[in-house]
């Protein structure tokens, strides 16, 4: 069963710590998720260093990142929508429940195992995209798919609607092993347990996160046009998403142009034109291009000002960005904000 890429987000460790962590975490046992380092507001999980953590409230503290640059980043805990950790030793008066030893690789590999279990939600939606990605050509004349394993409903699929219900405890391996039925007879009621997904955003998940290549042929032959911004939270995309959007908004172009225009990498420009497309950001039909043009400019002048501010980005420089996991909710922002000397000033003497 393929598992998927999870990014580790590293915050306020010094570089030894660091690039100790990320050779432990990269050490993935056969079977089992991978986990790649990437910019902390892009990741699916956080370890912090206790030792750069600063207490300011019951739920708020600040976390020195990265180690030395005088940077500040406040975290309110109760925002907080990915698992995170902290390193021992933990500032004084700070109680968490989830802390671990940076400088014992069985602590971290513990953590991390406790990650892919919080995870579990995220993984299945994977499991669930990766069984989509294989069917989905066959179910484009619409009707609906239901999921089932030894006779217990997994998921409900609403083709026209492009819409996907998923049972909260379903596993991975449920949704690898089950049955898929197909007809435009069945029932979409779904159970009210049930989390209900847009099938773009499943699909997201599954690009920004497989080791596949999962782009269409024709969008490295075809000329390649913004079909619209994806309906995802802003700080889903990482900064080549945004500038692939934005070459695609000014000037149509092959994969081959776009190769020469960003100056990107083809691995990477194949990774994150898979990702757009499966969000339902790409064409190859100039009418349907030209028709979404308006609303396209519209939807990226509010994309700018619901993107996180650039300072905000980590500047550790790790390759493979992923997308963030908002599990049950979703959150407009990533929870880490810039954090300024004299708002955290005012707070420490009550002003």
């Amino acid at each position: 069963m393929e598992q998927p890429v999870l990014g580790l987000g590293l915050l306020g460790f010094a570089e030894p710590a660091g690039l100790r962590l990320q050779d432990w975490a990269a050490q993935s046992p056969a079977g089992w998720p991978l986990w790649r380092t990437c910019d902390p507001h892009l990741a699916d999980a956080w370890m912090i260093a206790g030792d750069a953590v600063e207490v300011l409230g019951r739920d708020e503290v600040v976390i020195r990142h990265p180690f030395g640059s005088g940077e500040r980043l406040t975290l309110n805990r109760a925002e907080v929508d990915r698992p995170l950790a902290f390193a021992t030793p933990l500032p004084e008066g700070f109680v968490s429940a989830e802390f671990f030893e940076a400088d014992s690789e069985s602590s971290v590999r513990q953590r991390l195992q406790r990650f892919e279990a919080w995870l579990r939600p995220l993984r299945t939606q994977f499991a669930l995209g990766a069984e989509l990605i294989d069917r989905i050509e066959q179910y484009r004349a619409g009707g609906v798919v239901h999921v089932t394993l030894s006779g217990k409903l997994l998921a409900v699929i609403d083709i026209p609607r492009w819409q996907a219900a998923l049972s909260i405890p379903a596993r991975p391996v449920d949704l690898s092993m089950a049955e898929w039925s197909h007809g435009m007879g069945l029932s979409l009621e779904v159970p009210p347990s049930f989390i209900r997904l847009s099938l773009h955003r499943v699909m997201w998940g599954y690009a920004v996160r497989t080791q596949r290549d999962v782009l269409p042929a024709r969008y490295r032959e075809q000329r390649v046009y913004l079909r619209r911004v994806p309906r995802l939270p802003a700080h889903w995309f990482d900064e080549t998403h945004l500038m692939l959007m934005r070459e695609l908004m000014t000037r149509p172009a092959t994969f081959a142009q776009l190769l020469s225009r960003t100056g990107c990498r083809e691995p990477d420009l194949l990774r994150h034109l898979g990702a757009l497309y499966h969000g339902g950001a790409l064409t190859t039909d100039v009418d349907s291009a030209r028709r979404a043009e308006a609303d396209n400019r519209r939807s990226m002048v509010a994309l700018r000002f619901d993107q996180a501010d650039p300072d905000m980005h980590s500047r550790q420089e790790h390759s493979g960005s992923v997308a963030p996991s908002s599990i049950l909710r979703e959150a407009v922002h990533s929870p880490l904000r810039v954090s300024t000397g004299k708002d955290d000033g005012d707070r420490k003497t009550g002003l």
